[in-house]
This record gives C-alpha cells, sequence and structure tokens, in this order.
C-alpha cells in the first residue's frame, strides 16, 4: 500500500464522452482514465445519486450518477487497475453544505423510516456493487455534511446561525450511524470516509467529529474539501488537519479540491452560465493562496499544497482533485432545467460552470499541473520502498 493516496474524482466521464469531450496528452488522443493512471492517479472517486431524474424521466445532468451509471464507470476504473472511492450523497442530486435535499422518494418518510432507508439504500448498493464484481475500495457516508443531511429531520445548525448545541446532532447522528453500520454489516473492514467542507475552520472540525465520536459514529477516515477561494490560505487548512490528528488520531484526505488556470469563459455568449471561480475570486489577501489563475498558477498551487500535506500533515493519507475532465461539451451542465426545478433553484440555468478548473483545457489538452501528481505519486512510491 502507498503512503497515500493520488485520486481523481471523474463522475461526469462518461456523460463528457457521450457528448463529445476528447481527451490528449502530448498531442496523442487517449482514455481520460489511462492518462490520469500515467501520471500517477491510483484511486477513482465516483458519486452516487439515488435517482437523478424527474417524474418525466428528464435526466438531472452533471453525470446523472444513478447505480448503473455508477456501475459503468465503476467497471472502467477496475479495468484500469485503479481502486474505487464511492460517494454516496443520498440525495437525487447535489448535496453540499447548502443542499441537502431527501431523495423524492424518501421526503415524506417519519424519522424511522429515513432511518431505514439510510441503512437499506446503502446495503443494497454495496451488495450490487460487489455481485457485479466492483466492490468500493472506501466508502463515503453523505457527501460535504457539514451541517447535516437528509434536511430538514437530519440537519445541524452552523455556530454562526445559532449556538453550538449537541443535542441537535442526535438525529443526524443517528442516520449516520445507519449507514456506517450497513457498511460494516457488508464488510467490517471497508474504510468510511465522513466528509465535510469547513477545512479552514479548526474550531467547527474539532466540535463536529468530537460530538461524532462521542455519539457513537463510526468511521475511519476524516475527510475534506479544501477550495481556496471560499476556504482560504493553506496556514488554515494545514492547522487545521494537525488539530485534528492531535485530537482524533485518524487518517486525513483531501476528498475535493482543484484550482483553476484560467479566467477565461470558453463561451462567448453573454448569456452563458457564468464559471463559478472568475476574476472576483482573484488573491487579494492573506486569506487565499498567492497564485494567479494561469497554468504556471494551477501547477503551483498543487505543488506546494502537495509538499505542505506530505512534510507537515502527519496522518495525511491522500488527495484526491474534483473533476479534472469537466471539459466543455455541446450539451454539458452542472444541472438541466429538470434538476434546476427539484432544487428550487429555477432563476439559475444550466451550463458548464466548472471548466477551467479542469486539469484539461478547453480542448481536452493535459495541462501541466498533472506532472505534481504524477511527482508525488512517484514520491509515495520511493517512501513505500523505503519503509
Amino acid at each position: 500500500m502507498k503512503k497515500y493516496t493520488i485520486g481523481m474524482d471523474v463522475s461526469t466521464l462518461i456523460e463528457c464522452e457521450n457528448d463529445g469531450a476528447k481527451y490528449y496528452d502530448k498531442g496523442e488522443e487517449k482514455d481520460l482514465l489511462s492518462i490520469l493512471k500515467s501520471y500517477g492517479t491510483d484511486m477513482i472517486r465516483i458519486r452516487l445519486w439515488n435517482n437523478p431524474y424527474d417524474e418525466e424521466g428528464n435526466p438531472y445532468g452533471a453525470g446523472t450518477c444513478d447505480l448503473n451509471y455508477v456501475m459503468k464507470l465503476a467497471r472502467r476504473v477496475k479495468d484500469m487497475g485503479l481502486g474505487f472511492l464511492l460517494d454516496i450523497h443520498y440525495s437525487d442530486f447535489w448535496a453540499d453544505p447548502y443542499k441537502q435535499f431527501p431523495p423524492k422518494e424518501w421526503q415524506n418518510y417519519s424519522f424511522q423510516e429515513l432511518h431505514d432507508a439510510v441503512y437499506n439504500w446503502t446495503r443494497y448498493v454495496l451488495n450490487t456493487l460487489i455481485d457485479a464484481g466492483l466492490k468500493p475500495d472506501m466508502v463515503q457516508i453523505g457527501n460535504e455534511i457539514s451541517f447535516g443531511m437528509l434536511w430538514p429531520q437530519g440537519r445541524i445548525e452552523h455556530k454562526e446561525w445559532k449556538p453550538y448545541d449537541s443535542n441537535q446532532y442526535d438525529d443526524f447522528c443517528s442516520l449516520l450511524r445507519s449507514g456506517s453500520s450497513a457498511v460494516r454489516s457488508i464488510d467490517p473492514s471497508l474504510p468510511i470516509i465522513i466528509h465535510i467542507e469547513r477545512s479552514f475552520d479548526k474550531e467547527y472540525c474539532q466540535f463536529y467529529y468530537s460530538e461524532l465520536i462521542k455519539q457513537n459514529v463510526e468511521f475511519d477516515i476524516i475527510g475534506l474539501s479544501y477550495y481556496t477561494y471560499w476556504h482560504f490560505g493553506y496556514d488554515f487548512l494545514i492547522d487545521n488537519m494537525k488539530a485534528m490528528w492531535e485530537s482524533f488520531h485518524k487518517p486525513m484526505m483531501i476528498v475535493e479540491v482543484t484550482f483553476a488556470y484560467t479566467l477565461e469563459h470558453f463561451n462567448s455568449d453573454p448569456h452563458a452560465k457564468p464559471l463559478a471561480v472568475h476574476s472576483q475570486y482573484i488573491p487579494e489577501s492573506n486569506y487565499t493562496v498567492p497564485y494567479d489563475m494561469t497554468i504556471e498558477g494551477q501547477k503551483q498551487f498543487f505543488e506546494d499544497l502537495l509538499y505542505r500535506l506530505t512534510t507537515e500533515v502527519e496522518g495525511f493519507m491522500g488527495i484526491f482533485d474534483w473533476e479534472p475532465g469537466w471539459i466543455p461539451t455541446i450539451n454539458g451542465t452542472w444541472a438541466t432545467w429538470a434538476a434546476l426545478k427539484y432544487m428550487h433553484m429555477e432563476y439559475d440555468k444550466p451550463g458548464n460552470e466548472w471548466a477551467n478548473q479542469c486539469l484539461f483545457d478547453y480542448q481536452g489538452n493535459a495541462l501541466p499541473a498533472l506532472e505534481v501528481f504524477k511527482k508525488y505519486s512517484d514520491l509515495a512510491k520511493v517512501d513505500e520502498e523505503e519503509e
């Protein structure tokens, strides 16, 4: 086993390919997974949504990652000899700190029914994957569940909204225990990740994971998102991870991270969906990392981040770049109109808002930042051989 994992989340890959995406390394067209593996990737993260379609069967987009889709992609991952991290959202579409919608089928459930649904869905998914020869190497229970999951019943509040209150964690932790116990019932040795995005907030992380441990939520790995535009500079992240290692002695993974390589939109249409990261995020203070959003800046961001993680953080277990191959395609979108309705976001619009944060340019050419991942993958192997 390598000292740490170099991973990528490519959940949109099949949808991108079906919509015409092609990928190139040094001018030669290749399969994306093959390119990533050649640059040191050893594990792929894939998100799972329960039922990402509306009542008429219209897909939600962004991969429309139902179980059948996950199985197709996981098959390719396994055939490529790569590990597989299953990211269970417990939602029909995006689950993040500000969106934790229950699946449509679960929306009128009592708490006990919801508790049972988490357990039964988790077991069903894992058994289906295992029966198909697609057993995950790790399982993530919930996605960016900083403020709970399956709202409103599993919601917890942030300190900015109300004081810390351990009582509000009772139902949330009960739902987490349901998911983790389902995993343990399938395979007690299968690593479980609990993932939040408050990577900059040491006080919150200490309270959050302490409460989970106090309430007997079984998990093995702390998962964090780190986007410097929203989570500030390296010092906040590193200090938090050091403190968590001291408090909990659980390995930690950055399960989502990336950095933009351009601020130029791929679409000249002024009505196009804006990029999620654009000129307003140009670093201005010590609270962000001081790199331009250029090809060179992207590479330096990862170089410095991985150096600090691998040299300063005891317990660092791995890193996953988020959606390195989500390049522009004709129909590529973070959400279809059907999905926007599901999220009560009809005011927004479809489109690819992530393409400038990929590890491939708008034409699908591999960017130099991939060389950094290769370097640190090789260093992990050297460290392993010396042990």
